[in-house]
């Protein structure tokens, strides 16, 4: 009911607050390829030795270092919006929480008489 409440108030607020949800599953998965190929380039060599002469292995740990710190930057700035965005969001929980009561007192009207049935 919150989500719907800020849609209808702020729409511009929820689909900043969707962006951020959306760009932080992004980057997760980012991390995750990253990760992925790491492991994969150091189980590929066969002795430590390989592990010094690949330069596969250090052009994907140096990209990954820099992929790595964009994303950290990146959260830090969604961390901070997305405090604001809750903050702006709390203000409205108790109007969420009592129309969600009206909800389920409308939708429980049927209970009472069939002809509530059709009310919502």
């Amino acid at each position: 009911m919150l989500n719907q409440l800020i849609k209808l108030e702020f729409p511009e607020l929820q689909a900043q607050k969707d962006e951020i949800v959306e760009n932080n599953a992004k980057n997760a998965k980012i991390t995750y390829e990253l990760e992925n190929k790491i492991l994969h380039a150091l189980s590929a060599a066969e002795d430590i030795m390989d592990l010094l002469k690949d330069d596969n292995l250090i052009n994907i740990l140096a990209d990954s270092k820099k992929v790595s710190s964009e994303i950290e930057e990146q959260q830090k700035i969604s961390a901070v919006a997305e405090k604001e965005i809750d903050r702006t969001r709390e203000a409205f929980r108790t109007v969420a929480y009592r129309s969600s009561l009206l909800f389920f007192c409308i939708v429980d009207l049927s209970s009472i008489d069939p002809m509530y049935q059709y009310s919502l």
